[in-house]
């Protein structure tokens, strides 16, 4: 361990047996258990939220969460003579959801559901909505779409990426466009309002990396984006990554869809919330935001990569949404 980072651990109340590198953290074995030190980029009140919900969840007996460590100071983030900051957290020897395991898809997507169950009113005190709906999420996303194409279209020197976006545009624009006319007809001031009242909580991350199977059972991480929403949108986000990596296989959105609603049955609305997300070309949109908000001259081998696997993907996936619809 570097000098930096003693700088940082010497500032808690844990003894150490051994220290390693993991995936850009560091992950301290103590007396206490496993516990892994990570770089935090968040705001201090983010930080006091996520810990609360780890709390509330805790006190429900969903105890497998990785809840932080206070230091000498009582504090949640912890700086070192740089400035940067860190958080220390309890931590699992686990595998990752494997993504290709059905069962495994299955048994996190029930996990979600029985977190879902329990992150209703858990706060303290009432928080508001502070982010964008989900229409207005869509029209933003439309929005820049738009102007990415003006942008390659004024180019007169156009790279492999640029072309390959111009060619496919069209139908994956089509699809925005028909997601935006759809939300129209969504009772979506119905889902913000119970939000609202019920105070549910999303988890803002649940994915594969973030699901750890381990001896004790099902570990959930990585709470760091957790805020007010419609919980449809922790599901949208879990099973669109699974379908995405699985060539969009009818059979794991069944899986995980089955074993949600076996803890908690979606809504009318919900359902509709869902196929419209699904509905909408999300990956086209990620990859024309990384290209624009990055250094437009320079392109990357893998996000023309990307917009292959889009073009080879899209009969199989619209055939999924075809049947979801009904």
């Amino acid at each position: 361990m570097d000098e930096k980072m003693r700088e940082v651990v010497e500032q808690y109340e844990v003894e150490l047996k051994n220290v390693y590198r993991f995936r850009g953290a560091y992950m301290l074995d103590t007396k206490d258990g496993l516990m892994i030190l990570r770089e935090f980029r968040g705001t201090k009140s983010k930080a006091e939220l996520a810990q609360q919900i780890k709390e509330g969840l805790i006190s429900q007996g969903f105890s497998n969460v990785d809840v932080y460590l206070r230091n000498k100071k009582e504090e949640l983030i912890t700086e070192n003579s740089m400035g940067t900051r860190y958080v220390l957290k309890r931590w699992f020897t686990g595998e990752e959801c494997n993504l290709k395991d059905k069962k495994s898809v299955a048994d996190a997507a029930k996990n979600l559901a029985v977190m879902h169950g329990l992150m209703k009113g858990i706060l303290p005190k009432t928080i508001e909505f502070q982010g964008d709906t989900f229409p207005m999420v869509i029209q933003k996303h439309n929005r820049e779409l738009r102007r990415v194409r003006a942008y390659i279209r004024e180019k007169k020197q156009r790279n492999e990426f640029e072309l390959l976006f111009l060619s496919l545009f069209s139908e994956f624009y089509k699809e925005a466009e028909e997601t935006e006319e759809m939300l129209r007809e969504l009772s979506y001031e119905e889902l913000y309002t119970d939000m609202a009242e019920q105070q549910t909580l999303c988890h803002g991350s649940y994915n594969y990396h973030n699901v750890l199977f381990t001896p004790q059972g099902i570990a959930t991480t990585c709470f760091e984006k957790a805020q007010l929403q419609i919980q449809i949108m922790d599901f949208y986000d879990f099973v669109r990554k699974i379908m995405e990596k699985n060539n969009w296989n009818e059979g794991y959105l069944d899986a995980a869809l089955n074993s949600y609603e076996s803890v908690h049955a979606f809504s009318k609305e919900e359902k509709k919330a869902l196929y419209i997300a699904l509905a909408y070309p999300e990956k086209f949109w990620k990859v024309t935001n990384f290209y624009y908000n990055r250094k437009k001259t320079w392109f990357s081998a893998k996000n023309i990569e990307k917009l292959q696997v889009l073009q080879q993907q899209k009969n199989q996936r619209r055939a999924v949404l075809k049947k979801l619809e009904h």
